[in-house]
């Protein structure tokens, strides 16, 4: 056989889909039109390009968001900074005594008796707890003295406990042994 029948033979077994309608036909059926204007665009071919395009856009659009909201917790991170620090410099005018010694005063909490103060260094801080330390004033009487001194041999002595009471959304407490 020669090479234009083999050709012709090989062109009978090729499928090809309509670029306007979709149909699958044998290349054989088709013929090859040569129009004197250029014919116009099918439309599922533009659908197809669209889709494309949609999807590109979609994904730029995506990539975007996601810049834009790092970008945004980047901003606001460096806006609650600003207001910690700016909090720490007006709580200093407020409260000379514990920011004077580098002490977060929200670290503190008011116990009243039988020491004032107990206060928690680094609650608040990224690092954690560092230790506990009880503030009081100096005793005026030596019943005053014997608590500080009983309450000074129990923590030494180990013989603490800690309980935090966290306050649910119904008013009632839920205890935790710390």
């Amino acid at each position: 056989m020669n090479v234009l029948a083999q050709t012709i033979d090989g062109i009978q077994e090729v499928l090809a889909i309509c670029p306007c309608c979709g149909e699958i036909f044998r290349l054989v059926e088709g013929k090859f039109v040569f129009p004197k204007q250029r014919p116009k665009t099918c439309e599922y071919l533009d659908l197809v390009a669209l889709e494309g395009r949609i999807a590109e856009e979609e994904a730029h659009l995506s990539s975007a968001e996601e810049r834009f909201t790092d970008k945004l917790q980047e901003q606001r991170q460096g806006l609650v900074e600003l207001g910690r620090r700016q909090a720490k410099k007006r709580l200093r005018i407020i409260d000379p005594i514990f920011s004077a010694k580098d002490i977060d005063p929200q670290d503190v909490k008011v116990v009243f008796d039988p020491v004032e103060y107990l206060v928690f260094h680094g609650l608040n801080s990224e690092r954690g707890l560092d230790f506990v330390e009880f503030v009081s004033r100096v005793p005026i009487s030596k019943l005053q003295e014997a608590m500080v001194k009983s309450i000074d041999q129990s923590v030494r002595a180990g013989r603490v406990g800690f309980e935090t009471l966290h306050m649910r959304d119904d008013g009632s407490f839920d205890v935790r042994k710390g």
